[in-house]
């Protein structure tokens, strides 16, 4: 029973181990509080984490002086033959509002959108004026590109 047992916890030291390597980091400054799907998240220096090639779909934000740990699944969007040289996140504006909307890691031809919120649909019907914000990754500088 102990062989198995250790066996068991030796298959899964691989697996953590393997997911871990797979995953990248990149550093993100975001100069105004946001929502990420349901959530309102503050101004900060987050930690981005995009999973692995078998989990592309996982993304995690977290900001160690903000106290903030989030975690979604987006779905893929873009691809193609171009790979991104550097990473950034966009955000939708509705008003003062923002609302992450796709992220963008470097060395990969595709990013990964999150889904619109009910509180994303419901602030676009009543607010006319919309942009998108793009923070690329450890900078500070936003640049806005109007729709």
């Amino acid at each position: 029973m102990n062989k198995r047992s250790f066996a068991t916890l030796g298959i899964l030291a691989l697996l953590t181990a393997a997911s871990a390597f797979g995953q990248q980091k990149v550093r993100y400054d975001i100069p105004f509080e946001f929502h990420f799907l349901d959530k309102v998240i503050p101004a900060g220096q987050y930690d981005v984490i995009v999973g692995s090639s078998s989990m592309r779909n996982a993304l995690s934000l977290e900001c160690y002086a903000c106290g903030t740990h989030v975690f979604a699944v987006t779905h893929g969007i873009g691809g193609g033959a171009n790979l991104a040289t550097e990473g950034h996140m966009v955000f939708n504006k509705y008003g003062e509002t923002y609302f992450l909307s796709e992220v963008w890691t470097p060395g990969y031809s595709e990013g990964g959108a999150l889904a619109k919120s009910k509180t994303e649909r419901e602030t676009s019907r009543t607010s006319p004026v919309s942009a998108r914000i793009t923070v690329p990754a450890q900078t500070g500088h936003v640049i806005i590109a109007r729709r």
